[in-house]
Order: C-alpha cells, then sequence, then structure tokens
C-alpha cells in the first residue's frame, strides 16, 4: 500500500509539471503570435501614413506645375486635386478607415527668404529680378481601425530664381550678355541639375536665338550659379528676361532692366 500511493504521488507530480510545462508553451506561443500580429498591423499602418505623406508632397507639386504652366491660372486647381484624392484614399484603404482632410494656405507667410502671399495654397511673383512660386498644404490622418486622431503633416513645393546679375560685354569686336542666375527650391536648397533645355531667355523683349549654359560654385555669390551667355549683342539691351521650367514641371519667370556694361 505505501508503494502504490508512492507511486500515485509521483504521477501527481509529474503530471504536474508536464501541465505547467503545457501551459507554459501555449503561453508563450500565444503570446508570439499577438505581438507579431500586432507588429504586422502596426508595419501597414506605418506604410499607409507615409503613403499619403509621399503622395500629398506628389500631388502638391503636380499642383504648382499646373497652376504655373497654363495661361490662364486656375486658382482652384490645388483644391480640386486634393478633393478627388481625399475620395481616392478613402478607396484605397477601405479596412483601415482612413479618412482625410486638409486646408490650403491662405495670406502672407514669410519662407524661404521671401513673402509669400497664398491663395487657396498657391503663391507666385514673377518678372521680378527675384521670382517665385510656392504651394503650401497642411493635410489631416485619421485612422479608425488604430485610433489615430489629430496626425497631420504640412507639404510644401517651391521655386525660386534668383537673377543675380547681367552684363552687356562689348570688347575685341565681340558683343554679349552674361546673365548669372541663382535656383532655389524648398528647404531653401539650391538646385544644381538644371540642363539648357529648362531655360529660356529673353532681351528687350525678344527671344535669343542661342544661348550657352555654365554651371559652376560662385566664392563670389556665396552659392552656385547658372551662367547664361547670349552671343552677337550688338547693343546693349534694355531688359533681361529668363523663363525657367524645372524638371518638376514647375514654372517661373524674373525680369530686370539693371544691366551693367563691360567694355574692357
Amino acid at each position: 500500500m505505501r508503494a502504490a500511493r508512492g507511486k500515485k504521488g509521483q504521477f501527481i507530480v509529474i503530471a504536474a509539471l508536464l501541465l505547467s510545462i503545457m501551459i507554459i508553451a501555449v503561453s508563450t506561443v500565444i503570446y508570439g503570435t499577438v505581438t507579431y500580429y500586432r507588429q504586422e498591423r502596426w508595419e501597414e499602418y506605418v506604410t499607409v501614413v507615409d503613403s499619403i505623406k509621399t503622395a500629398s508632397c506628389n500631388l502638391l507639386q503636380v499642383g504648382l506645375a499646373n497652376y504655373t504652366q497654363t495661361q490662364t491660372l486656375n486658382q482652384s486647381v490645388l483644391r480640386d486635386y486634393f478633393n478627388q484624392w481625399m475620395r481616392d484614399v478613402r478607396k484605397a484603404y477601405p479596412g483601415f478607415g482612413v479618412d482625410l482632410s486638409y486646408s490650403l494656405a491662405s495670406g502672407i507667410r514669410s519662407a524661404y527668404g521671401v513673402n509669400l502671399n497664398y491663395s487657396m495654397g498657391l503663391a507666385r511673383t514673377w518678372n521680378q529680378q527675384v521670382s517665385f512660386s510656392a504651394a503650401d498644404a497642411t493635410v489631416n490622418i485619421d485612422v479608425a481601425s488604430l485610433g489615430l486622431k489629430g496626425y497631420n503633416f504640412s507639404s510644401h513645393a517651391f521655386l525660386k530664381m534668383n537673377i543675380r546679375d547681367a552684363v552687356w560685354y562689348s570688347k575685341e569686336g565681340k558683343r554679349y550678355v552674361l546673365i548669372y542666375i541663382s535656383v532655389d527650391k524648398e528647404g531653401p536648397e539650391a538646385v544644381v541639375n538644371l540642363q539648357k533645355s529648362n531655360f529660356g531667355v529673353k532681351l528687350s523683349g525678344a527671344p535669343a536665338s542661342s544661348f550657352s549654359l555654365k554651371r559652376y560654385y560662385s566664392s563670389a555669390y556665396s552659392c552656385f550659379i547658372y551662367e547664361i551667355q547670349v552671343s552677337s549683342i550688338d547693343l546693349k539691351p534694355s531688359s533681361v528676361e529668363v523663363t525657367l521650367q524645372d524638371t518638376r514641371g514647375i514654372k517661373t519667370v524674373s525680369y530686370t532692366t539693371n544691366i551693367g556694361q563691360n567694355s574692357a
């Protein structure tokens, strides 16, 4: 009888140990599964938010390019783009409960060294020595499935061109005009990837038949410079006009009557 009771006691202990091991193993598997699921879902949310931020930036650039390239300025183009985009985002992520709202910049704001007078998210100042085109919007994101509310970010698109100097040279039978230009985008950040095809030049209101372009860093201006040379100019021009369309399709136009002369 003692032996039977001893064996029975051993069985209870072993059974208890096995049960404990099973509980720990199952708990570990469940915890790992839940943690993995939460991590995977969170990564999906982060991907969605990042995609929306990237798309809003691209949309702002496309809207500004459209606004600056058309002859008749469509002040509502950015609003129309964002309204359509909001509807598309809701359809693209139906299981997340994504809801967007936006606000377009309005009024005078100082940024990138200039005063921007926004109307419906768009601003431009052309036909001056320093010209620019700009767009600004703030996007709000709510994700119902995550309980995320009130998350917002701002997107900006900006292009500025500055005619630093324009000089008419007349020496040794050669007559030409040199135009020194700096170009910046949002940041501000110098734009250094432009080609001759990005520029158009007019002297005294007439298009230049041909011109050459150089790009270099100038210690005199402490910035990157695009040097435009227009040759075979018989008379000193009364004005210089430069049109720029960058690689994003955003356009601006600078103009100056301040033209120096060098006959040395």
